[in-house]
């Protein structure tokens, strides 16, 4: 039966037109779905990212997400030029797990290209695997747009002349998959015909995890990018000390270890 937004938001009652939503053994994954257009994300696929972000973010069954794109050519194009083109754009909100609040963990897993806007799922996931051939491609400034919402988080995880290689040199500053896993910002390359698997493979370790511990370790992380090296560790004593203090996955995960048993993690 096809998923429609209305399963993962009641507000809604449009069937999913841009992407596809599964959710298995409390690994939600969603996948890009117009091969046709390269995967291309227009104001119909930035809404529905939305919907399904809000749904990870909210459902307690969900403990990881996977975020891919169909085909083997293309995880995104970017921007649709052509429909913003024709009809500008309505839904300015890019469709990344940062911009939804979402701190459940997320793997990218990147089946081929990433191009211009297709840039912040790579800059806003936890984990990044690429197939063989995928790269890095920005095209902001050879179509007029200013390249600078990506870079702000791209700039805390790669060197800034990498960077500046995708800005300036556009289409000859491409940044191939073996390059990102040197520089570090891609953490595995695997063959194509292994990469759904292998994102998964991680996935369900993942999902073996406290969820509250790790959605408490991962905004922990994240907001401490937003201060100095100071301020930095008060983020993360308050983060410590909350769940220290309030969370029954702290006893449980030491109980569990002394007593050489699997452990009982609360529901989020």
């Amino acid at each position: 039966m096809a998923v429609t937004v209305d399963d993962l938001n009641p507000t809604g009652t449009t069937e999913l037109e841009r992407i596809l939503f599964d959710v298995t053994d409390h690994v939600a994954t969603i996948t890009l779905n117009r091969p046709e257009r390269l995967n291309a994300t227009d104001d119909t696929a930035r809404t529905e990212l939305g919907v399904a972000w809000a749904r990870i973010r909210q459902d307690e069954n969900i403990r990881v997400a996977i975020i891919t794109g169909a085909g083997d050519r293309a995880f995104c194009a970017g921007q649709d030029i052509r429909a913003t083109s024709e009809k500008g754009i309505r839904n300015k909100v890019p469709g990344s797990r940062l911009h939804h609040q979402v701190w459940k963990p997320v793997i990218c897993a990147l089946n081929g290209m990433v191009v211009g806007g297709g840039l912040h799922q790579v800059a806003d996931s936890d984990l990044i695997i690429a197939a063989e051939h995928a790269e890095l491609i920005d095209t902001h400034l050879m179509v007029g747009n200013v390249f600078a919402m990506e870079p702000t988080v791209l700039l805390r995880r790669m060197p800034i002349s990498m960077v500046m290689q995708l800005a300036l040199m556009t289409k000859d500053g491409r940044i191939s998959a073996q390059r990102a896993y040197q520089i570090g910002l891609v953490n595995e390359v695997v063959p194509a015909d292994r990469l759904q698997s292998r994102a998964r493979e991680i996935a369900l370790q993942i999902a073996k995890l406290s969820p509250g511990t790790t959605q408490a370790s991962i905004r922990a992380m994240w907001t401490s990018l937003d201060v100095g090296l100071a301020a930095s560790h008060d983020v993360a004593y308050r983060y410590v000390l909350q769940h220290q203090l309030q969370h029954p996955d702290y006893h449980e995960g030491m109980r569990a270890f002394a007593e050489k048993r699997e452990p009982r993690w609360a529901a989020s």
